[in-house]
């Protein structure tokens, strides 16, 4: 890790690690994912359906909340032996 990730991981870990969670995680990769798949549904079918929608959300945010937790502990490993 270098000296400038150092102080931005500093920054970001200051709102806590539900925080970074709920925000990188489930918000922002639940989101575009759902997005990004419900546009390519739109895109081949020229429609969608709303109930997938609700669980691309779902599944989603799920897979987030995972992926940022373990980003987290990288990130404080990274950042405990820099």
């Amino acid at each position: 890790m270098t000296a400038e990730q150092a102080n931005k991981w500093r920054k970001r870990r200051m709102m806590g690690k539900s925080k970074y969670v709920m925000f990188y995680g489930v918000v922002t990769w639940g989101i575009i994912l759902a997005a990004l798949f419900t546009g390519m549904e739109w895109i081949t079918q020229q429609s969608f359906t709303t109930s997938w929608v609700y669980i691309r959300v779902i599944v989603f945010g799920i897979l987030g909340f995972f992926i940022a937790n373990f980003r987290w502990d990288a990130r404080e490993r990274m950042f405990q032996s820099h």
